[in-house]
């Protein structure tokens, strides 16, 4: 396993490799498989044996699809870029990486519940990989708000005080519920999380006291509140 990765990694983090290539022939598939089981393993409260090694390689296939995303998000940007310049330039390329790319949407609703990783690290890479995934594709994953995942942001969101934080999580929510009506009325009924954001948000007619107080705002208007 250690050795597949590393050859993984070798491959993507290669300036000169074709990367489009790399995805038909099956990277994220690969990268998919490998993920779910790692992290699977890593989220078994009740299996100890080889975590610490588990932890070891969720860490390097994040590091990975952050590796991928990134890519793919930077291609994505030139194409539309050059949509809104009218420069012509031929856009096929960014849209036949969005669809190959499509098959990763499955990973949001595992990568959530790493975000309370008692490793800052795996919150890190994670929710680097959350924000770009919901970027590129918003509310595409059904089970991004489960009532699971619900209580993770919810918790997440009243146990951060780091402002940088708060202001990625509330983003990548934001983005969530305003690109999907399901999201959005998930979140009119979940009490708990509205709660967090009603916190985070300042009081009517009152300067905000963070930077992730306007981004709470938006999120509780966009829901009627």
């Amino acid at each position: 396993m250690q050795r597949v990765i590393a050859l993984l990694d070798n491959l993507v983090a290669c300036k000169d490799s074709n990367m489009k290539l790399l995805y038909e022939q099956g990277l994220v598939t690969h990268i998919c498989s490998l993920l779910t089981e790692t992290a699977t393993l890593c989220l078994d409260v009740d299996n100890k044996t080889n975590n610490e090694m588990a932890a070891a390689l969720l860490f390097s296939l994040l590091e990975i699809l952050h590796s991928m995303l990134t890519y793919t998000f930077g291609i994505v940007r030139l194409a539309l870029q050059a949509q809104k310049s009218g420069s012509g330039k031929d856009t096929q390329a960014a849209e036949d990486l969005l669809l190959l790319s499509k098959p990763l949407t499955d990973l949001i609703s595992l990568l959530i519940p790493l975000l309370p990783n008692e490793d800052p690290e795996i919150f890190d890479v994670s929710s680097k990989c959350l924000s770009i995934l919901v970027q590129l594709y918003g509310g595409e994953n059904p089970d991004s708000l489960s009532p699971g995942n619900v209580e993770i942001f919810a918790h997440l969101l009243t146990s951060k005080e780091d402002p940088k934080e708060q202001k990625l999580l509330l983003r990548i929510l934001r983005r969530m519920v305003t690109s999907n009506e399901k999201h959005l009325e998930t979140l009119k009924n979940a009490d708990s999380l509205l709660q967090a954001l009603e916190r985070l948000a300042p009081e009517r007619g009152s300067l905000p006291d963070s930077m992730a107080a306007p981004l709470a705002l938006e999120i509780l208007q966009a829901v009627g509140q």
